[in-house]
């Protein structure tokens, strides 16, 4: 596992792990999700921690969009999407991350798996990998107040 070194240019192809950090991210549904099928704007705001890499060991994300038709049970699908990981360190560039994400529904648990590469930034044109796990929606508060945030834990891998 190399670090990354401050003002070093990154690899031009990944060899092994670059970094790998824990995952906590809050999704927030406004308005909140229900039973009824309507169109609804997220936010998503993605905390890295623990990562491996001592140049950038923590850092932070944040994405936003709408979703038609969404309720609790169909909101989240496959798609595809675009991160900037932002690194803690001010002297390592932020991370764009574009990725195809796939979503199963496993035990009472949503599984988010977004696969795709590092396009710009530090650790571009290495393969990046999110994980992320978290309930699925109350059903009985989608039936009445609707639910407002969801939450998962993961980890995001860089070089894989």
């Amino acid at each position: 596992m190399a670090p990354v070194l401050v003002g070093a240019a990154p690899a031009a192809h990944a060899i092994g792990l670059d970094q790998v950090c824990a995952l906590s991210e809050v999704v927030t549904y406004s308005p909140p999700l229900t039973t009824t099928p309507q169109t609804v704007t997220f936010t998503v705001s993605g905390q890295l921690f623990d990562c491996t890499s001592s140049s950038a060991p923590t850092g932070y994300y944040a994405e936003s969009g709408t979703a038609p038709n969404a309720t609790c049970t169909s909101v989240l699908s496959a798609g595809s999407g675009t991160r900037v990981f932002h690194w803690n360190n001010s002297a390592i560039a932020p991370s764009t991350f574009s990725y195809n994400r796939v979503v199963s529904r496993v035990n009472g648990n949503i599984v988010v798996v977004a696969l795709g590469a590092i396009t710009s930034g530090t650790f571009t044109s290495d393969p990046a990998k999110s994980t992320g796990t978290g309930l699925e929606p109350d059903l009985t508060a989608c039936g009445s107040t609707g639910v407002s945030q969801l939450t998962d834990v993961g980890t995001v891998t860089i070089g894989i």
